[in-house]
């Protein structure tokens, strides 16, 4: 394992990018995080995190699809590792802008692949890919060596860039890994994400300021796991001499059926499901009343039924163990945005 002395971390101001930066910067590291141009340099989640003007923690403007800003950045930084977790990362906004997906994601890879080889070679690029990279696998659990044939253009462009990570490995040495990441979240989740939708909705349901919480397809299966445990793993593929693809899951499916389950249940509400497709509805027990229900308007185009992975590569090289359940993670962004209402109403 090699130390990480200074690290570049693409979009440090999401939930992958400022949780790499704690790791990092407790591990005694420097850090230069990446945000958009014109953009809140910090965010809330490093703030959240504490992490705001800390000392050993750098902030540059960079817009990944510039190539030559790359260059740039890279070269003035030297970095020993690339974490590249910028981009677009809604599979449901790709369908709106599918040319503007595979820009952020695909071309921003191949910018940063280029800047790393030209001006950090010897630094060891990790890229945050995805399991939409999958598209409707045939087979369970999914593995590195299961066949890639992404059905999002969200799905396509992450595959774009993980199909560069192996490409610039191979052609040119590159020291690049892919980490293929399934669902992780965290109490840092964006709202836009099932997941935070429901724990913040469950948050505002608890406290008497909503009523209730639409959602799409409650029938999609996913492999839910907390994020820290993720990026983790992402540290300890950049501290690999030698690069590699690493699939990274908990190994359990669940639906987001069960998600709302456990979130309301994780606020003291149990939930009855009654009704079939659009007509489901989940009912608060006691009471009756309505707290989930289905609206076609958040269906995708195209949706892979099941999704789950088996991490038995990165456990072996990596010590990777998902260290939360379903039901423990759905109570840790829940217990969050519980405190979050209640600070934002003193």
């Amino acid at each position: 394992m090699n130390a990480i002395r200074r690290a570049l971390v693409t979009g440090i101001s999401g939930q992958d990018g400022a949780l790499l930066a704690a790791r990092l910067l407790a591990a005694g590291g420097e850090v230069v995080g990446t945000h958009r141009p014109g953009g809140d340099a910090a965010g809330w989640r490093l703030r959240e995190l504490g992490l705001a003007g800390h000392a050993r923690l750098r902030m540059a403007a960079l817009d990944p699809r510039d190539r030559d800003a790359c260059a740039r950045l890279v070269a003035a930084v030297q970095p020993d590792a690339v974490f590249h977790c910028a981009g677009q990362s809604r599979v449901a906004d790709s369908f709106r802008d599918p040319l503007g997906s595979a820009d952020a994601n695909g071309t921003s890879t191949l910018n940063l692949l280029e800047a790393v080889r030209a001006h950090a070679p010897a630094a060891h690029l990790v890229l945050a890919a995805s399991a939409e990279i999958f598209g409707a696998p045939a087979t369970a659990p999914q593995d590195e060596s299961t066949p890639l044939a992404a059905r999002t253009p969200y799905g396509l462009s992450k595959l774009h860039a993980h199909a560069a990570v192996g490409t610039w490995r191979a052609s040119y040495g590159l020291r690049a890994s892919s980490a293929i990441l399934f669902n992780h979240e965290s109490e840092l989740r964006d709202e836009a994400f099932v997941t935070r939708k429901l724990s913040r909705a469950v948050a505002r349901i608890a406290l008497g300021r909503a009523a209730d919480v639409a959602l799409g397809n409650l029938d999609a299966r996913r492999d839910f796991g907390y994020a820290p445990d993720y990026v983790a793993a992402m540290v300890a593929m950049a501290a690999r001499a030698e690069p590699g693809d690493y699939v990274l899951a908990t190994g359990v499916a669940a639906s987001i059926r069960d998600f709302a389950t456990a979130a309301f249940a994780a606020a003291g509400i149990a939930l009855d499901w009654t009704g079939d497709g659009l007509a489901e509805v989940g009912l608060e027990r006691g009471s009756g009343a309505a707290r989930v229900r289905v609206d076609a308007a958040f269906f995708r185009p195209v949706d892979a039924p099941l999704l789950v992975g088996d991490a038995g590569k990165a456990r072996r090289d990596l010590g990777f163990t998902p260290s939360v359940d379903l039901a423990g993670l759905a109570r840790r962004m829940v217990e969050a945005d519980l405190a979050r209402e209640r600070a934002a109403s003193t």
